[in-house]
């Protein structure tokens, strides 16, 4: 197949290797693309070429990246390509995404051929390690000998231990039972354990990301559903194929099954993620699973200058990528080349600092960057970025006090270091002082981890009792609710989750004041997400006179000293990330897939080694013989980082260290200059230019942002933007578990089950669902709104069975691109018949007066989802309604509208003013919500002290 003219016109600059990948549109594809080679060009230019060929619709085409920003800018660069190229098809029925996210989507459209129910939680590093804690004597047991499972000391070390082998079971598709059989104890034991959790994870309504994959998998290998799936994806292409793991190989080999024309793209010198599951092997490997797979390789590297590219290209060379037959390469053959049209300057592009010791090194990397801005070679400390293989304070702290000496700030979000913020060093003060966690209040300090955390803890209340005593409010505060709490008696009970309680401080300064700065707010935002994690995951639901003590050591002893000594990370601005003003530092990690003018390597005298306990253990049980040997893992993986921190420097690469660099380093280290003494006045005359960076589009939803918006702008900012995570959820609780139960009752109708629906079988669907909401740490609702909440189900059900046959599709997503930004929403229930459609949304309330002030907004709602449907199906919907299922009876609940082409113009621009408020930020409170909205919420308090309420 060919490439589309218009493709061709606009981009006349593409090389040879470019255009044979956009023009390969049949049978499987592997693009082998070096670091600087243009490949995300050449997906977004080849996923436009489908489209301007004919050769599919959007909804066919799935696109694969391996981090969320790299599936935001790739939606971003498509739609602004495709304006260019004058695409004018809906670009939003594209399936973008991680492999993970885009694996959990087919999971919610599929769900119920898996074992999960509504609201299921997906586990992330911290909540599956709380998860097994939680379970911990179910699913690890008691120690034998001083051992957990034969081999870990202590609780936490077990569960951290455990985890990394179940995912790699899971990952590796190991069969469980193969496991319990095997003679070795601990083998046998983890296999018990494992399948423990699995059980444990599906009656508890959760998932894991590992399970996540391989749930996926299930479904494309289940005959019907799996066919299904395959049928919509006729193209599919996959980003950073290198670093995929075993069963999203197999993930990815089954949708190319059956037609479905799969590309990879990746390339094996940039193989990171090892830790991770990651196997280099799956792109060596991939043309060994086709007759015939084309392969191009993409080697002009458009980023860096030619003595770079030199010197990481000979850097990789050096090294030896064969077995020890010399017959298994694990590199494909290929050499890196600078942009054959491009002159290069003539300046220092590569040197190196070697300083005398660790503060010597940092001072004279400080030096340069001073020099490099005071001489306006660059034009923003931004340009520069410091890539380390860890920067945790011990590793980053040397460089970032070198560069506040000089007065240059830093950006470091990653260096865990979230606890010596003040807004949260003052919160934890809170606490302690609530809960009584100081002096005999803490009981035993046994481990160094306990101590330091008293220590800390100490050290914070020694501040917040300085500048906040008696008689601040603050102080008066804290002492009552700490007297209520220390008085209670007997079966007394306080009505308060901890999460209530900071809602109350936030209404006091110093937290008022900080929330208005939105970095601090960020971070006290994560303190709340924290809190409802401990309460989930620790099961305190309230405050009473039996649990304060627990309570208090489970949320110090164990919870925050978990956090405390692992760390954690400050809030990233998905939208800045790498915010103009300061010096970047950053992990290799981290900088996968970006790049800068100058970028300095650190880490080169540390010792770097790859994990192997797991797979030593369950390699004899993966599916697959293993593939690199054991002994050169090691190797291989450091010149692999390296060579991704080298390749990401556009005009300048420095090497730093305070030491003798390891001798890996020696072809690409020996002969360079050392700063300062290299040739300044070359330096001198060069600008680097501060690129523009697109910014990226934001998604907004109906529902949870612009009905927030409008209910409430201040909810918006600090629930949605900012994300704090509210302590009261009852009118949520209740709207969802009838939602919920609903759409159970039509996909039993979609099914051909309606039939063998009765109450005795929709109380079963009701209870599943209040449990699985339960599960996610909700506060639960009083037994008289649970029975008012199963009365609107079954009495929606006995008034609608006779409509059932006519559901044509439930909880249909659908969106709109705008402008400067993405419009989401999903439709409830869509019905047909007699040729007719209807679009119906559910409401679980009374039906209101029909001068009501929603009612409009509800509407404008409903006709831009109809236009979207109307769009993407080609058939205009009939009627507009709302079902209010508080209503008894059926004429009552259902509000019927038309609907008219002229209201999506009409909504359009309603939708695209608010959308403009809340992108300026305009959450300032002109007129209050109504009495009831303001009564349940969590920031009654703050409004109080703001005087927006009285």
């Amino acid at each position: 197949m060919g490439i589309s003219d218009a493709i061709l016109q606009a981009f006349p600059e593409l090389n040879d290797a470019q255009r044979e990948a956009i023009a390969h549109t049949e049978g499987p594809l592997l693009v082998i693309a070096g670091p600087g080679s243009g490949k995300t060009l050449v997906l977004v230019l080849r996923t436009l070429n489908l489209l301007l060929e004919g050769l599919t619709d959007p909804e066919g085409i799935l696109l694969c990246t391996f981090t969320e920003k790299a599936a935001f800018e790739l939606r971003d660069r498509l739609s602004l390509l495709a304006r260019k190229l004058r695409y004018d098809g809906n670009l939003t029925s594209l399936h973008v995404g991680t492999i993970h996210g885009l694996a959990n989507s087919f999971l919610l459209h599929y769900r119920h051929h898996t074992p999960l129910g509504n609201n299921y939680e997906v586990l992330d590093e911290l909540t599956q390690l709380l998860f097994i804690f939680d379970h911990f004597s179910e699913i690890i047991g008691a120690q034998d000998n001083g051992r957990f499972l034969g081999r870990w000391k202590t609780r936490w070390t077990a569960v951290e231990g455990v985890r990394n082998y179940f995912n790699k079971i899971t990952e590796e598709l190991i069969d469980p039972d193969v496991l319990q059989a095997s003679e070795n104890p601990f083998v046998r034991s983890i296999g018990i354990s494992y399948k423990t959790y699995v059980e444990k994870l599906f009656e508890t309504n959760r998932v894991d990301f590992a399970h996540q994959q391989k749930l996926f998998l299930n479904l494309l290998e289940n005959p019907e559903v799996g066919k299904d799936i395959k049928s919509k994806i006729r193209y599919a292409m996959v980003d950073e194929y290198q670093d995929t793991n075993y069963v999203q190989e197999q993930m990815i080999l089954r949708l190319a099954e059956e037609g479905s024309n799969i590309a990879v793209v990746g390339d094996e010198d940039q193989a990171l993620y090892r830790f991770r599951g990651g196997t280099v092997r799956n792109i060596l490997e991939f043309p060994s699973h086709f007759k015939d797979c084309h392969i191009v390789t993409l080697s002009v590297n458009y980023r860096s200058h030619k003595d770079i590219i030199e010197g990481y290209d000979k850097f990789m060379r050096s090294w030896d990528w064969t077995d020890s037959q010399g017959e298994r390469k694990f590199r494909f053959d290929k050499k890196i080349k600078p942009d054959p049209e491009q002159s290069f300057s003539d300046y220092p592009s590569l040197f190196s600092i070697w300083g005398e010791n660790r503060e010597d090194e940092a001072r004279r990397f400080a030096d340069l960057v001073a020099f490099l801005k005071q001489s306006k070679v660059i034009e923003d400390e931004s340009q520069v970025a410091l890539l380390l293989h860890s920067v945790r304070q011990e590793h980053s702290g040397p460089y970032l006090r070198a560069l506040a000496d000089r007065g240059i700030p830093a950006f470091c979000p990653r260096a865990r270091a979230y606890f010596d913020n003040e807004e949260i060093r003052y919160m934890v003060t809170c606490y302690a002082i609530l809960l009584g966690y100081y002096g005999e209040g803490r009981g035993e300090l046994a481990g160094h981890s306990l101590r330091d955390l008293a220590i800390y803890v100490d050290q914070c209340l020694v501040e917040l009792g300085r500048k906040y005593s008696d008689p601040h409010p603050l102080a008066r505060l804290l002492q009552k609710f700490a007297w209520e709490i220390a008085n209670l008696k007997g079966r007394q009970t306080l009505n308060r989750h901890l999460a209530d309680y900071f809602y109350q401080f936030l209404a006091n300064d110093p937290f008022a004041t900080f929330v208005k700065n939105e970095n601090r707010a960020r971070n006290l935002a994560i303190f709340s997400q924290l809190l409802n994690i401990f309460q989930t995951y620790y099961h305190y639901t309230v405050i009473t006179a039996r649990n304060r003590e627990p309570l208090r050591f489970h949320f110090f002893h164990s919870f925050l000293r978990l956090l405390y000594e692992g760390g954690i990370n400050e809030y990233e601005d998905p939208d800045k990330p790498m915010p103009k003003g300061y010096v970047q530092v950053m992990t290799i990690h981290q900088a996968k897939g970006l790049e800068f003018p100058v970028v300095v390597v650190g880490s080169l005298a540390v010792r770097l080694s790859s994990p192997k306990d797991v797979d030593r253990v369950l390699g004899p049980f993966y599916q697959r013989s293993p593939f690199e040997p054991a002994n050169r893992v090691t190797g291989f993986d450091r010149m692999r980082l390296h060579y991704v921190a080298f390749s990401r420097a556009e005009k300048v690469l420095v090497l730093t260290t305070g030491d003798q660099p390891k001798q890996y380093f020696n072809p690409i280290w020996q002969g360079l200059s050392q700063w300062p003494y290299v040739q300044q006045d070359l330096l001198k005359s060069l600008f680097f230019r501060l690129r523009y960076r697109m910014p990226i589009r934001k998604t907004f939803s109906f529902t949870s942002d612009l009905k927030v918006y409008e209910t409430c702008p201040r909810q918006y900012e600090f629930f949605r933007l900012y994300q704090f995570t509210p302590a009261r959820s009852a009118e949520y609780f209740f709207g969802s578990l009838v939602h919920q139960t609903i759409e159970e009752i039509h996909r039993w109708a979609m099914d051909g089950k309606a039939g063998m629906l009765d109450e005795s079988q929709i109380h079963d669907l009701f209870q599943t669902n209040y449990q699985n909401l339960l599960t996610r740490g909700l506060r639960p609702i009083g037994p008289k709104q649970k029975e008012e909440a199963l009365f609107q189900v079954i009495n929606y059900f006995k008034q609608n069975r006779s409509e059932f046959d006519r559901i044509i599709e439930t909880e249909i997503d659908v969106s709109v691109e705008k402008g400067d930004y993405i419009l989401t929403g999903k439709v409830d229930l869509l019905l047909g018949g007699d040729g007719k459609l209807e679009l119906l949304d559910f409401k679980s309330q009374p039906r209101p007066t029909e001068n009501d002030e929603s009612i409009p907004s509800y509407y404008q709602q409903l006709c831009i989802y109809a236009h979207i449907l109307e769009t993407r199906d080609g058939k205009r919907p009939e009627r507009l309604m709302l079902y209010w299922t508080g209503e008894p009876k059926k004429e009552d609940a259902l509000m019927t509208f038309p609907y008219e082409s002229h209201v999506v113009e009409e909504a359009g621009t309603h939708f695209d003013e608010v959308v403009k408020c809340i992108l300026n930020r305009q959450f300032t409170i002109i007129k209050p919500p109504e009495s009831k909205v303001c009564k349940e919420c969590d920031l009654r308090a703050y409004c109080i002290k703001e005087g927006d309420l009285r």
